[in-house]
């Protein structure tokens, strides 16, 4: 797994598009290993291993978001969110469904 940390417009782009760029890029490995994917990393400084647990039924339902791949990483105090290599999330929404894990 590679790490790139990005800063974009919200206003102009959203996460589905960064999701639905990075899965058909065009990469040395993707016969071996599969196409690239995207997470999102949200800090989470009060997440805990009680409230871990909701975290794929928080986000279930939201168009571009595999919720089932999703999960919180209790010893980084951050959720990881598993974006779908179709598009369609929308980082306002993953922020209004994770705003009680997040606070």
């Amino acid at each position: 797994m590679v790490s790139i940390p990005l800063m974009f417009d919200s206003a102009k782009t959203d996460v589905g598009d960064l999701a639905k760029a990075a899965a058909g890029a065009d990469t040395p490995h993707r016969d071996s290993r599969g196409a690239p994917s995207a997470t999102l990393v949200l800090p989470a400084p009060h997440i805990t291993t009680a409230n871990a647990k909701r975290v794929a039924d928080a986000l279930r339902g939201l168009k571009g978001v595999d919720a089932a791949a999703s999960r919180a990483d209790i010893a980084k105090k951050e959720i990881h969110v598993k974006l779908d290599d179709q598009g369609g999330a929308k980082l306002a929404d993953i922020e209004k469904a994770l705003a009680d894990l997040r606070k």
